[in-house]
């Protein structure tokens, strides 16, 4: 009589094989729902620069810097903040057509139910890099960096995405609805706009400026845009990772305390 023999894993190995499955799952209605890749996550950030560069451009002073070569970093960052929405709206919808209850019933770590959804929106975000950068060189970007700089600008995208995906994630938890996840991420956009993406912040009024200057996504911007035009990074980079780190370990606890109260 042949015996069975079970093998036991440790928690944190669920914790990861699980995540891992969502993400594929995730992935795969990336490759199906083709338009929302290209609207929102690549025709947005295309045309906030073909507006930005030819319409505003001409009045921005931006020094010695050309605007193409200001602008573009900056459009990395906002666009790495804007596409989080993406997983308030997809978290609401699995809330509403019964996925999550689907998933709760199987044996799985209940917390990939999240984490999966926002590493797929993480790794989305290269898509619209890649299209961004077509653009921008198109439009005059000329950045000054190696391959060490792009790896350290691409991760500090990648790891403000997957933060604010979590932000995200409690919004859409709170709206419940996909409609009302996508109104709740507009509050998203002010951020995005009161920083140095489209202008210096220095050109700001001082109350604003203040603001302005000290908020993550402009000290995302400021350290991208170091890095690929082959300036001093200063303190940007490491406050940039500290904002990232500080608001994921806030969201992840509120998001997984709104979807224990919801879920049981």
């Amino acid at each position: 009589m042949q015996s069975v023999v079970q093998v036991q894993r440790p928690p944190l190995y669920w914790v990861f094989s699980d995540t891992w499955e969502l993400f594929r799952r995730s992935a795969i209605q990336i490759t199906r729902t083709p338009a929302q890749l290209i609207f929102v996550v690549i025709l947005q950030p295309v045309l906030l620069i073909v507006l930005f560069k030819f319409v505003f451009g001409g009045a921005v002073n931006t020094g010695d810097t050309s605007y193409s070569n200001f602008l573009i970093p900056g459009i990395f960052v906002s666009n790495s903040v804007l596409v989080s929405a993406i997983a308030a709206v997809s978290i609401a919808s699995d809330m509403n057509n019964g996925v999550i209850d689907r998933f709760r019933s199987l044996p799985m770590v209940k917390s990939a139910i999240l984490g999966g959804t926002i590493l797929s929106n993480t790794i989305r975000s290269l898509a619209a890099i890649a299209a961004m950068l077509l653009i921008g060189l198109l439009v005059g970007f000329r950045p000054d960096a190696g391959l060490g700089a792009w790896l350290a600008a691409i991760g500090l995208l990648m790891l403000l995405t997957y933060s604010f995906s979590w932000l995200l994630a409690v919004l859409g938890l709170m709206a419940g609805t996909p409609e009302g996840a996508q109104q709740m991420s507009g509050l998203i956009w002010p951020l995005a706009f009161v920083s140095s993406v489209f202008v210096p912040a220095e050109s700001m009024p001082g109350w604003l400026q203040a603001f302005a200057s000290n908020q993550p996504i402009t000290q995302a911007v400021e350290a991208v845009r170091a890095l690929l035009l082959g300036q001093p990074v200063g303190n940007h980079a490491w406050l940039t990772v500290v904002w990232s780190v500080g608001i994921t370990a806030v969201s992840v606890v509120l998001a997984g305390s709104l979807f224990r109260r919801k879920f049981g």
